[in-house]
């Protein structure tokens, strides 16, 4: 008997974000900031074609100087090919350079490091670890279908 493959997290219509991220965003910008700022951080990077500016709250696992995003959102193309990147951390700015991740081997070590450190992001992305703690490569294959990557910032 096989095991049915875990389901993607449903996003929330687009409504629902036009009115979060800014209510989250200003909170990660300000004094309150402890209250959320331990799973979330603000992104700050410009549109490549379009020059728009784009700050998003995402939640992030850190190693050290390296912050590691998940995302299947299309703005993650301003980011291909490497990118300077700001970043609202912890109530203070920094800068670093931003690399999105979307080869199977380099995706599956970064996501098992991911969902070891924040269980619930592989219910978010559907992709359950192996008991090695290793992604089911199932489950990484329909991610990548699905246009997930991790994005990892180096910090200055």
């Amino acid at each position: 008997m096989s095991e049915t493959p875990p389901q993607a997290w449903r996003r929330p219509p687009d409504a629902v974000y036009k009115v979060l991220n800014p209510l989250l965003g200003l909170i990660l910008r300000s004094p309150l900031h402890g209250l959320i700022s331990k799973r979330l951080l603000l992104p700050e990077f410009t549109g490549r074609k379009s020059g728009r500016p784009y700050r998003l709250p995402i939640a992030y696992v850190r190693r050290g100087e390296t912050l590691l995003l998940g995302t299947e959102s299309r703005w993650k193309a301003n980011l291909r090919g490497g990118a300077r990147v700001g970043v609202i951390l912890g109530g203070r700015h920094r800068a670093g350079m931003a690399a999105v991740i979307d080869d199977a081997p380099g995706m599956a070590d970064l996501l098992a490091e991911m969902i070891r450190a924040a269980p619930q992001y592989g219910k978010i992305v559907a992709v359950r670890l192996d008991p090695s703690g290793h992604p089911h490569p199932d489950d990484l294959e329909r991610a990548r279908q699905r246009g997930s990557v991790v994005i990892r910032i180096e910090l200055d």
